[in-house]
């Protein structure tokens, strides 16, 4: 599935780019390795869905063009709210965008139907509870190595029997979400609450944002895979709708999780702009 996933996006890059697109351009948008980018691209050329042209541009061939949705047939309207509403319409359940902001990862916005349980404890700021939240270990998997070290070395909080307490397997989460699997937390900040979030990425790879989903143990055992599949699909829209530099990208801000100089910021849950349906 996420290789099927990849090569629609594929498509719809090339029917999109009238000048074509080169394999490091690809690889960028697609947040792959160049290698996997020209793997790609050739397997298309040699189906006959697109060309290389002499200029170093692969183009679509104009027969497949008919298996790309037309342009802007699946946008999300509204920004940042509509790729809230997209994601919970989708889904039914709890979801949430964050971003880094002053030191720390925010959860700017928020949407859920009235009656929908609340993570208890979880307000508009991730800091040290990081660890223990899937949208705070796609904020981790993005750290640079010196920063990560700081915060694996004031020690990780437990919230809960299920929270990772050990460096080296919180290492291996962030190592496989690096790799380009769904982050997730499995009641590790607090009791039947699980979460699935993934990095939103702009034209050029940067990750400027986060998409996130709650939801119970139970609804997390019998529907990860399909919600996985949603909210990859969400985030890949998204992109286009983050395109631009009004989010900061997480990987570039390097006091992201820093402990500040002066006072801890407190959660605060009043930030959160909910809607109720």
């Amino acid at each position: 599935m996420s290789t099927a996933r990849t090569v629609l996006h594929l498509l719809s890059l090339l029917a999109h780019a009238p000048d074509g697109m080169r394999a490091d351009d690809v690889a960028a948008a697609l947040g792959k390795s160049a290698s996997t980018a020209y793997n790609l691209l050739d397997t298309l050329c040699q189906e006959g869905f697109a060309v290389h042209a002499d200029s170093g541009a692969y183009h679509l061939v104009g027969e497949a063009t008919g298996f790309v949705p037309a342009a802007g047939a699946k946008e999300l309207s509204g920004g940042l709210g509509g790729i809230l509403d997209e994601l919970f319409a989708r889904t039914h359940k709890r979801v949430y965008l964050a971003a880094a902001h002053s030191g720390q990862v925010v959860i700017p916005l928020a949407r859920g139907r009235q009656g929908m349980p609340r993570i208890p404890g979880l307000g508009a700021r991730i800091g040290e509870n990081a660890h223990a939240l899937a949208l705070g270990k796609v904020a981790l998997s993005l750290l640079d190595e010196s920063v990560l070290e700081r915060y694996l070395e004031r020690g990780l909080k437990r919230f809960t029997p299920a929270t990772i307490t050990a460096p080296g397997l919180l290492r291996d989460q962030l190592a496989d979400i690096r790799a380009g699997a769904v982050a997730f937390d499995c009641e590790e900040f607090g009791e039947d609450f699980c979460c699935l979030a993934t990095p939103v990425r702009n034209a050029r790879g940067a990750a400027v944002a986060a998409l996130g989903i709650s939801m119970s143990a139970r609804c997390f055992e019998l529907e990860r895979e399909s919600l996985s599949a949603t909210l990859r699909d969400v985030a890949e829209q998204a992109a286009e709708v983050l395109g631009g530099p009004a989010v900061p990208a997480i990987s570039e801000d390097r006091n992201v999780l820093e402990r500040p100089a002066g006072p801890t910021l407190v959660s605060d849950s009043t930030a959160v702009s909910t809607t109720s349906s």
